[in-house]
């Protein structure tokens, strides 16, 4: 369970709350779903328009930087249901971090870590969704908005070394921007998330997840259809669209994402990706259970 409230310093010492993303960030394309990508992302649709870039030397943050959001979103979930005042700032220990998220705790992925947070931080947004949180004013964010990871000996941490030494052994600090952190306080704005998520290695894969996550009905039937034209959009994927249909036939054929079962077929005139509630895989874990 996530820990205590230091002034405006949340402190979190779990390692296993319950997994919880954000909803916007899961049906719009916010995130590079490739590694290194430097071109930006913009994206216009209905009502919804969005602007996402970054510096070259960092990169736009990645869905696999996300995880990073995910666990300390779902440390300030854990402490809001436990009655625990929480924070935007918020200290953590890195090895709890990895652990939630599911990754190794070796020197390379402390190293990682530390880069993911940069890039977080470097990458800028602009976007109209919840425009209310602005109160109707253009503001652009970071998804980190600051951070402060403390390095072994003199080794300093700048843009000009991204391979300076990151101390694991002291708490890490990262600031979530209120356009985040508003949406983990109002609840209604996230949504619980299975553990193997963080095992699928495509991006694309990730994102088909996350985005039936947000869109297929709990209840029966459990069913929701996308046109393939209309997913390479909304994924704001780089790749051609014979390229991207070909990915996700591959995803379909592969039947590895959590909770889902995707099924890709002509349906007037149009490749149709249709996503469905699959119960007989493994359910998202009760509350309080953990998988190691």
């Amino acid at each position: 369970m996530a820990s205590i409230n230091q002034g405006d310093l949340f402190v979190s010492t779990s390692i296993e709350p319950p997994l919880r993303d954000n909803r916007d960030a899961m049906e719009h394309p916010f995130l590079s779903l490739q590694k290194r990508r430097t071109k930006p992302i913009s994206y216009v649709n209905d009502k919804v328009r969005l602007d996402v870039y970054a510096p070259e030397k960092f990169g736009i943050a990645t869905i696999w930087d996300w995880d990073i959001i995910i666990g300390l979103a779902s440390h300030i979930n854990d402490a809001i249901e436990s009655g625990i005042p929480s924070s935007p700032r918020m200290s953590f220990a890195p090895y709890n971090l990895l652990k939630t998220i599911g990754r190794g705790t070796g020197g390379k992925d402390y190293r990682e870590l530390a880069a993911a947070i940069r890039r977080l931080r470097m990458t800028t947004v602009i976007t109209n969704v919840r425009a209310e949180d602005g109160a109707g004013t253009e503001r652009p964010f970071s998804w980190v908005s600051d951070y402060a990871i403390p390095t072994r000996y003199t080794t300093v941490l700048t843009p000009e070394d991204h391979q300076g030494e990151a101390d694991p052994t002291r708490p890490w600090i990262v600031e979530l921007p209120p356009w985040l952190y508003n949406a983990i306080t109002r609840r209604r704005d996230i949504l619980a998330v299975h553990p193997s998520y963080f095992d699928l290695t495509s991006g694309i894969a990730r994102a088909l997840y996350r985005l039936a996550r947000k869109s297929v009905p709990e209840s029966q039937p459990g069913v929701w259809n996308y046109r393939i034209d209309t997913l390479h959009h909304r994924l704001g994927v780089t790749s051609s669209k014979r390229e991207f249909s070909r990915a996700v036939r591959e995803i379909a054929a592969a039947d590895a994402l959590p909770e889902y079962t995707i099924h890709v077929a002509k349906k007037d005139g149009h490749e149709t990706v249709t996503f469905i509630r699959d119960r007989g895989k493994p359910p998202r874990p009760r509350r309080g259970v953990y998988r190691p």
